[in-house]
């Protein structure tokens, strides 16, 4: 049994807001748009995109719709021009008093806010969680300083990824039992890692297939015991190891689902 966490992690809801008249098909796009973008670092992507009924919103502030929404970082708003431009309002959050006193922002109502095409919400979402600030992201489509407390945008923010060429960018550390893996000495393979180790490991062609991974020779670690998420023990045989390895988009499935109550 290959054991690949990214089919257990828990899943990450993304908090939208729906304040137009948008048609069932139209809603299906914005959820399909979400999805591609969702899965370009993983086919098992965790985060999920919840759009709420809030129509009855559309002349309210985004101002407004954040401080209702105050705990969901970021909110998402699909609006009338949705369907027309492909994108959504990311809103991340509001001015910090530092900020305005260091002239980056109008006042402490000011939102930190994008029109971001929606495949690129998931990327972006990661990367302003890891080392990129919103704010870079807004001088690309020429926000100006201090940040205005009322703007709108004329270009929509795109990162430039080709969401199906380079999907699949991050790899998984799967656990593979014995009969599941091949190995190997041979020096021409050993000599491509360093420091050189004294085997090598890749999950058997036929397996790889299967699980969406590319049959490649990696490195192999001890295999322990893993908990899931509803407390399951999963346990492995003498010799099953860790490995490293790539998704094969040329097999590799990708699986969003929209979460169940959403639009």
């Amino acid at each position: 049994m290959v054991y690949n966490p990214d089919s257990a992690r828990r899943k990450e809801r993304i908090t939208a807001v729906l304040v137009a008249d948008l048609t069932p098909t139209q809603l299906d796009n914005v959820q399909e748009a979400f999805g591609i973008g969702a899965t370009l670092c993983s086919p098992m992507p965790p985060e999920q995109l919840f759009i709420h009924d809030k129509r009855e919103w559309s002349a309210s502030s985004h101002a407004e719709m954040k401080r209702a929404y105050s705990d969901s970082q970021p909110l998402l708003i699909v609006d009338s021009r949705t369907p027309v431009d492909g994108a959504v309002w990311y809103i991340d959050r509001f001015a910090t008093p530092d900020e305005v006193e260091d002239g980056e922002a109008e006042n402490t109502d000011t939102l930190y806010k994008i029109r971001m095409n929606i495949q690129d919400v998931v990327i972006s979402y990661v990367n302003y969680g890891l080392n990129t600030d919103i704010r870079e992201d807004m001088d690309q489509v020429d926000i100006p300083y201090p940040t205005p407390e009322n703007f709108d945008q004329d270009t929509v923010f795109m990162t430039g990824f080709d969401y199906i060429q380079d999907r699949f960018l991050s790899p998984t550390w799967v656990t593979a039992t014995p009969d599941e893996m091949d190995q190997t000495t041979d020096g021409h393979v050993l000599d491509k890692f360093m420091p050189r180790p004294d085997i090598a490991y890749r999950l058997k062609p036929d397996v790889a297939h299967s699980h969406g991974l590319k049959c490649s020779w990696t490195l192999g670690s001890t295999a322990k015991d893993i908990q899931l998420p509803d407390g399951t023990i999963l346990k492995f045989p003498e010799g099953s190891k860790v490995l490293q390895l790539d998704y094969d988009p040329e097999t590799a499935a990708p699986k969003y689902e929209k979460p169940d109550g959403s639009l």
